[in-house]
């Protein structure tokens, strides 16, 4: 008989920022911190709520809670991804710029994101804003979000249904 062990990592330290982050990275940093997020609530802040409810005597362990970030990214109808949809599907002229403009507008008072305050402001190149994480400061450059946020795959699938030999699967998707 032979035995074989596994262990499985999880690495959530898997923050991208690089010289140039775009959508992709952005995608990625937020994913890492919301498991983070789900690694503070499932092992220290539920394990130190149980301590406390028994009554085990512990010392508190200080962590940083990142659940503010995760609702700057992810808030609706607030939260950065929930502009970007909006900006993407609005008619009208609509740009990298003019998305970037409204999240100045709507979040210059968060901590935890910063942007060029106007044109004579140099503190960050233009077009990008600075998401600060749990796990450092990241630098996104906005140009290239709107048409990468733009999801075709309910339109693509659409149109091959549609021109499919089965005639439930046309009948499903008209064109």
């Amino acid at each position: 008989n032979t035995f074989r062990a596994v262990i499985g990592v999880l690495d959530i330290y898997g923050f991208e920022i690089l010289q140039t982050n775009s959508f992709e990275q952005f995608c990625i940093n937020y994913c890492n911190e919301k498991l983070q997020q789900l690694f503070i609530e499932l092992t220290l802040k539920q394990e130190q709520d149980e301590y406390q409810a028994e009554g085990i005597a512990w010392s508190p362990i200080e962590y940083f809670n990142n659940k503010i970030i995760c609702d700057l990214v992810e808030a609706r109808p607030n939260g950065i991804i929930a502009s970007l949809d909006e900006e993407s599907i609005r008619p009208g002229d609509k740009s990298d710029a003019t998305w970037l403009d409204k999240m100045r507008t709507t979040f210059n008072t968060h901590k935890h994101f910063k942007t060029r305050t106007g044109p004579q402001d140099r503190s960050l190149p233009e077009g990008t804003f600075k998401l600060i994480h749990y796990a450092g400061e990241v630098l996104y450059t906005a140009n290239g979000f709107m048409d990468k946020n733009t999801d075709t795959l309910f339109k693509d699938l659409s149109r091959l249904m549609f021109k499919s030999s089965n005639a439930i699967l046309r009948e499903q998707f008209p064109e």
